[in-house]
């Protein structure tokens, strides 16, 4: 790939990542509006679905060529990377992200996800069953998430239903506005931007020499979390301190129960299934992977998300920048640590 071909992935794909985190927060904070539930509602499950995009073609790809590595630590190293990186941005632009505090519903799903994941590693492998269960309890989170808006529409948060279809009625009279249509077509757009800045980076790595092993590390777990990154700041440029806040709560609760056990229904991560099919190579780099989760990232992944909710606690509400930057600073040393391992 020449550097000229590089360049140009790279800048279209941040345009697109601009231009669709615009539209999907954008249509998404109308949506809410419109249907009478929350922002935070509508950022913990459509624009999380929408930018979470990325981590499910990536993880289920590696799970079919047989990379255990990547598809499990993708899910838990975007999830670091979300709160560390996205929300860390985020609040340098707007402090108030950081300045409210994580519902007990919020926490508690963010936690039992990742609680229910690890317990079903614990074995050191993750079946169909282990999968069928992660999204069943991805099925009963969004149930939740979509009873608790309800119980917020009766209760006169937001517009009546009367203003909600005349809204809608007003927004069908150009199709290609309706906030419906935006929100779609800003998820397109931001999963099209990350695809080229990741492919357009890794060009970048392999001409100048870089391992594909510290490329994986680094470009693909950072690639896979722009369009959280796209989003979050778009919300945060727009005042609207939710869409960012639970689009990276809702992330990382997707990325460890949907897009884990979508992983593991299409090929389940098994070392003895390997070797039963002659494939010893894959079963070292399985027993590799969960070997590494188990006694470390696993255990990471959650100080960083208790560290979330946490946070609002420490320093009072005055100092929501200053807990962006000390977030940023983490996440660099963070990827430092994993360049010297690599």
């Amino acid at each position: 790939m020449s550097w000229l071909l590089i360049g140009f992935y790279i800048v279209l794909g941040f345009v697109a990542l601009g231009k669709g985190a615009d539209w999907l927060v954008g249509g998404g904070t109308v949506v809410a509006r419109r249907l009478g539930i929350s922002t935070l509602a509508i950022g913990l499950t459509v624009v999380a679905w929408g930018t979470s995009l990325p981590e499910v073609v990536v993880s289920t790809g590696a799970a079919l060529d047989g990379s255990a590595a990547m598809a499990l630590g993708n899910a838990l190293g975007s999830n670091i990377a979300n709160i560390a990186l996205v929300l860390g941005a985020c609040a340098m632009v707007l402090p108030a992200v950081l300045e409210g505090r994580l519902g007990y519903r919020e926490s508690f799903w963010m936690l039992a996800s990742l609680g229910s994941l690890w317990g079903l590693c614990a074995d050191g492998s993750l079946s169909r069953v282990d999968g069928a269960i992660l999204l069943c309890v991805f099925g009963v989170h969004t149930i939740d998430v979509f009873l608790q808006a309800r119980r917020e529409k009766h209760a006169g948060v937001v517009d009546d239903t009367a203003a909600v279809l005349e809204n809608i009625a007003k927004s069908a009279e150009h199709w290609y506005k309706h906030p419906f249509v935006e929100t779609f077509i800003g998820m397109v757009a931001i999963a099209l931007g990350a695809f080229w800045v990741v492919e357009g980076a890794r060009g970048g790595a392999v001409r100048l020499g870089v391992s594909e092993y510290v490329i994986s590390l680094t470009v693909v777990a950072l690639g896979t979390s722009l369009p959280e990154l796209a989003a979050g700041l778009g919300g945060a440029l727009k005042g609207e301190r939710d869409i960012s806040l639970g689009n990276v709560v809702g992330s990382n609760v997707f990325n460890v129960l949907a897009v884990m056990g979508i992983t593991a229904m299409v090929h389940p991560l098994d070392a003895a299934l390997e070797l039963a099919a002659g494939n010893a190579a894959g079963a070292a780099s399985i027993d590799e992977a969960f070997s590494a989760a188990l006694s470390e990232v696993f255990p990471l992944t959650l100080a960083f998300s208790l560290f979330l909710v946490a946070l609002p606690f420490l320093g009072g509400a005055r100092f929501g920048r200053g807990k962006g930057a000390l977030l940023l600073l983490i996440y660099v040393g963070y990827t430092l640590r994993l360049y010297l391992a690599a």
